[in-house]
């Protein structure tokens, strides 16, 4: 059974850290030591007195609950609250121990190098902690619990135009951060959903990454990380535009020919299985087409690689003039170019086919003062259920396409069916 409280406390006093002694069974606060006073100089009355006097009552009523659901094995000891004191509103982070055989009495330390925020510390510390905060290469900001910023640091600002941010609400901020409606409806809607998550669980930190209109009219990216620390929310966030934009300088090379701008066989052969299977799983007609330049390396003898580079160019722009913006085209190797024709059946894929053959043999290819022109053949196949992979097709339409060769080139021809 818990032994009775002691009387006497006054050994807090030899303690340099600012600390109090509280009964949570009585929300009473039975010593307060002279480091807190000095910290915090608090108009209150003699200990002990009710904690509502000294910490406020919505800390108060925050740090019994947070006392009320701590594991018996001390973890989750820290607690962030803001308490009122003769300088106004101040944001303590507190860690939390329970007596020995005093179930309801607890030591609850202040950790004097969070109190800065608010001016709290020792001037020294302030400085300190202040200069070191505003000097980090990351944003940092503080809302309170009425989402308004109590403090950001010099990074913030130079990320954002904002006048006065300490009386900028998050209507504003959105609205400046976000020009484009969409965009802004997105942002607020995940910020939403963060502090629902926070609010039921404080201890996992929410993570988004949003593009952002800046201070200097640029948009950047930023991977933010709130946090909420007792009634206070806190917000960590870096500038990841360079590594998003050599992302995506990676993702297009691994995804594109470089010659011609359009997709390469790896990316083609990635899209196309998950438009098969659709197009099989919906009875949608869909068809393949394979294009090989005619005597391409008999260009390459005579003209040189240059020359053959400039036919390869010229057949896919002409290629992109024939199809439809959502068909599917790729330079599927050397001189060989595929098509696919989503929700198209094969009379309309013919009619595209010959179009494309047309388009590349009418129009000359200039390689400096000199011209010259080029034909192609095309293999056409239309995909069949019982197909598992695009490899059947792309071998139904490679044998076309090897027919029209042997035909005499310059021509289409149409697999047949299976």
């Amino acid at each position: 059974m818990p032994a009775s409280a002691p009387s006497d406390f006054s050994w807090t006093d030899l303690v340099r850290a600012p600390l109090l002694i509280l009964d949570a069974a009585k929300s009473q606060v039975l010593r307060l030591n002279d480091a807190l006073r000095h910290v915090l100089p608090l108009t209150c009355p003699p200990t002990p007195a009710p904690m509502t006097e000294i910490l406020g009552a919505e800390a108060t009523v925050t740090l019994l609950g947070y006392l009320l659901t701590m594991p018996e094995d001390g973890s989750r000891n820290t607690l962030s609250l803001t308490c009122p004191t003769m300088n106004g509103p101040m944001m303590l982070i507190l860690h939390l121990a329970r007596l020995p055989d005093h179930a309801d009495q607890w030591v609850v330390t202040v950790d004097e190098r969070t109190l800065f925020f608010q001016g709290g510390a020792s001037e020294n510390a302030e400085n300190t902690f202040r200069g070191i905060i505003q000097e980090l290469p990351i944003g940092i900001d503080i809302l309170d619990s009425s989402l308004r910023a109590v403090f950001y640091n010099h990074y913030s600002d130079s990320i954002y135009l904002y006048d006065s941010y300490y009386d900028l609400d998050l209507t504003e901020w959105f609205e400046r951060a976000f020009p484009a409606p969409a965009d802004r409806e997105r942002a607020r809607m995940e910020w939403a959903d963060a502090l629902v998550a926070l609010q039921q669980n404080p201890d996992q930190p929410q993570t988004m990454e949003w593009r952002v209109m800046c201070r200097d009219g640029q948009y950047r990216v930023l991977l933010n990380r709130v946090s909420k620390i007792g009634s206070h929310y806190t917000f960590i966030y870096w500038d990841i535009t360079e590594q998003r934009r050599l992302e995506d300088q990676l993702r297009t090379l691994a995804t594109t020919d470089m010659l011609t701008g359009l997709h390469n066989r790896r990316h083609f052969f990635e899209t196309a299985e998950e438009l098969l299977a659709e197009a099989l799983t919906t009875e949608k007609p869909f068809c393949l087409l394979i294009l090989d330049i005619d005597h391409f390396k008999l260009i390459n003898d005579t003209r040189g690689h240059r020359a053959g580079d400039e036919a390869l160019v010229a057949v896919a722009a002409r290629c992109r003039a024939a199809i439809r913006a959502g068909d599917l085209l790729a330079r599927f190797g050397g001189e060989e170019f595929t098509v696919l024709l989503h929700d198209t059946p094969m009379p309309q894929a013919k009619l595209v086919a010959e179009r494309l053959r047309a388009l590349i043999a009418e129009g000359p290819i200039h390689q400096g003062q000199e011209t010259f022109s080029v034909t192609a053949s095309i293999g056409l196949a239309m995909a069949e259920a019982g197909m598992t992979s695009m490899d059947q097709l792309v071998e139904k339409a490679d044998k076309a396409l090897y027919a029209a060769k042997h035909a005499g080139r310059n021509r289409v021809m149409i697999a047949s069916a299976a």
